[in-house]
């Protein structure tokens, strides 16, 4: 399958689904990562791209930048057009992002335009990030087999291990707790949690 992951800034998809990703890149699936900014605002671009970039690499996937400013990403013609560019080129069978309800204002925007742009994809699943609201997922992946590896991808992005806003909470430890606690709901040790817009199991059980 074509995969398409669509993240807000660096560091997003890894935290959402990346997991999920190191899954279904073992397994040959094809992955592609469209992040709309280069994440300015939380530390410096070039690093924020490099530690992206090499994210990308662990994950054989190919990278696409979006090209908005952190924090100003406004909802409309521009977002869209950009991200229905993406899905025309790729014509992925699975469109991931991340979760509308947010108190990020770059998060809502940007999945309100994919929600909109992949209104003709036959499966779009949201997923949570650390700024999600009233996330409640149905859908589950279980990443025990590959925690190690999705706490790599994390600590690739150096220079925001630390960021986390709480005092002494690494974005590893938080990622690895939401992970237990959506395993926990899903009756195994380690899961990603995706809330389904649309979800066709029969291309994904049996892709042409």
């Amino acid at each position: 399958m074509k995969i398409l992951g669509i993240g807000p800034h660096p560091d997003d998809l890894e935290f959402g689904c990346g997991g999920t990703f190191c899954k279904l890149a073992a397994q040959g699936h094809e992955l592609n990562m469209l992040v709309m900014t280069n994440g300015s605002v939380g530390g410096d671009p070039r690093a924020r791209r490099a530690e992206q970039e090499r994210a990308a690499a662990m994950l054989k996937a190919r990278l696409y930048w979006g090209g908005f400013e952190d924090t100003s990403v406004q909802l409309g013609r521009e977002l869209i057009h950009a991200v229905e560019q993406r899905l025309e080129e790729i014509e992925p069978d699975l469109v991931l992002v991340n979760y509308a309800s947010d108190t990020h204002q770059d998060h809502r925007n940007v999945a309100r335009a994919v929600e909109t742009a992949a209104r003709y994809s036959r499966n779009l699943i949201f997923y949570e990030v650390p700024t999600t609201l009233d996330f409640t997922p149905g859908v589950f992946v279980d990443i025990g087999t590959v925690i190690t590896r999705k706490v790599a991808l994390l600590k690739s992005h150096r220079s925001q291990v630390y960021k986390t806003r709480v005092k002494n909470l690494s974005i590893v430890e938080s990622a690895k707790a939401a992970a237990m606690f959506r395993g926990y709901q899903d009756r195994v040790k380690y899961a990603e949690g995706f809330v389904p817009r649309r979800l066709l199991l029969d291309s994904l059980i049996c892709p042409k």
